[in-house]
């Protein structure tokens, strides 16, 4: 039993196998558990282990790292530079978590803490002499079994030394390690994006839109990133949270463009300016009451002449800012064109399209933005609808939407994704032909 938890410091832990897929159920556990270990080692700085204070926050740590085991078999959490990893899958936290986890890591690194693992359902006991290490009369350092005394039954901890020293190994002997580095400063402007998208939208619904010309810089680093991430880049763009919705929705909007102008042989320039129209393109829906942008079934004559009103407080946005040159003509000009629709559908007796008609002659921008802001739409869950799969997503906007879109790019996005719909439509459906073309 003894065995079961320590402080692990043989250099097992495979630093190179990070970067395991994203698992929405493990991120949820791993958010938990940083977060009760966070709460844990501060209040250890100002009570005393044995208070009556640490029974609930133990016993809740208890459950967390008891499910993790259950569906794991494992658990082995390492810290990484300003990460926690949990069973190799990096911990995405929160921005406003971000603080939170630095001192997390500063206060276990100061014990020479690297991370821990257990094999084992935990004990409150042995959760309880792990805090131990952290209080506030302790001074020594954490050995893998814990601290004199306390000795830790069913943990193992990583000794901090032992695992920098791997790690600074492993950064001179494998480059491979700095793509990881790319992957992890990928999250950091998304995060960064998100952050200011938040503020942002704050400052509109308050009448007083911020400058954006702060998010410049954001949208080049992601032109700069996406070249060499492509599959992580398009990976981000799950992250996606319902009550929040509008900020990641516009988020993941910008990332799509940008990888998707990328196989459109769009120059770094054009991919910048493109991103930070799309970062902006849906802003004014931010005025729109949230019982109407959530509304289930039809809208009414003055509802929807109210969610067409959006698009227009997005541009005055715009013209509210200082200055006007060539750049900002053409975010107004995307920001309105990206609603209007490519052409008109011509449909049979049984309201199957079988052909479009062309109108107004839409900007590339606007038609790539109008593509992007769909399917991420399609596939966010939103209050009167699950999300729809990825496939069922494309099959709609390749048949019963395809007024909407120019043809000719969705055949290209399709690609970008990597995603065929024609294998989920019918045999009459696939041999459809496409209008335009």
């Amino acid at each position: 039993m003894a065995d079961n938890l320590k402080i692990t410091g043989d250099g097992a832990e495979n630093v190179g196998e990070f970067g395991r897929g994203y698992s929405e159920k493990l991120q949820t556990l791993a958010r938990g558990l940083v977060s009760s270990l966070y709460m844990l080692v501060r209040s250890v700085k100002m009570y005393d282990p044995e208070n009556a204070v640490f029974e609930k926050p133990l016993l809740q740590l208890q459950g967390i790292v008891n499910q993790i085991i259950s569906k794991e078999g494992r658990l082995e959490l390492v810290g990484v530079k300003d990460s926690f990893y949990l069973n190799n899958m990096l911990v995405k936290v929160d921005l406003n978590s971000i603080e939170n986890q630095r001192f997390l890591l500063g206060e276990m690194r100061a014990k020479d803490v690297g991370g821990i693992s257990l094999l084992k359902p935990v004990t409150v006991p042995d959760l309880k002499n792990f805090i131990w290490i952290f209080s506030k009369e302790q001074s020594a350092a954490a050995e893998e079994d814990g601290m004199a005394g306390r000795k830790l039954l069913n943990m193992k901890v990583a000794k901090f030394s032992k695992l920098r020293e791997k790690l600074n190994k492993d950064d001179l002997e494998n480059p491979d390690e700095q793509k990881v580095d790319r992957k992890k400063y990928a999250m950091t402007v998304y995060a960064r994006a998100v952050f200011f998208l938040t503020r942002y939208l704050e400052s509109v619904q308050a009448g007083k839109p911020l400058s954006t010309a702060k998010a410049l810089r954001l949208v080049q680093d992601f032109v700069d990133i996406s070249s060499e991430q492509k599959t992580h880049f398009l990976g981000m763009t799950t992250t996606k949270r319902e009550a929040d919705y509008l900020v990641y929705h516009q988020v993941n909007v910008c990332l799509m463009c940008i990888v998707f102008g990328q196989e459109l042989g769009l120059t770094k320039p054009q991919l910048r300016d493109l991103g930070y129209i799309a970062l902006f393109h849906d802003a004014g829906m931010v005025t729109i009451p949230d019982e109407l942008a959530t509304k289930r079934g039809a809208l009414s004559a003055e509802e929807k002449a109210l969610i067409q009103k959006a698009p227009l407080i997005s541009v005055r946005n715009i013209l509210m800012e200082k200055g006007f040159s060539r750049s900002t003509l053409l975010r107004v000009v995307t920001t309105f064109e990206h609603k209007a629709d490519f052409g008109t559908a011509v449909r049979d007796a049984r309201g199957n399209i079988q052909m479009i008609i062309p109108k107004t002659n839409l900007g590339v921008y606007a038609k790539i933005i109008a593509i992007c802001d769909a399917y991420d739409a399609l596939t966010s869950k939103r209050p009167y609808r699950d999300a729809y799969g990825p496939e069922v997503a494309l099959m709609l906007m390749w048949t019963e939407m395809r007024n909407k879109f120019d043809p000719e790019l969705l055949q290209v996005f399709m690609r970008v994704m990597a995603i065929q719909p024609v294998k989920v439509l019918s045999r009459r459906q696939q041999t459809m032909s496409l209008g335009g073309l």
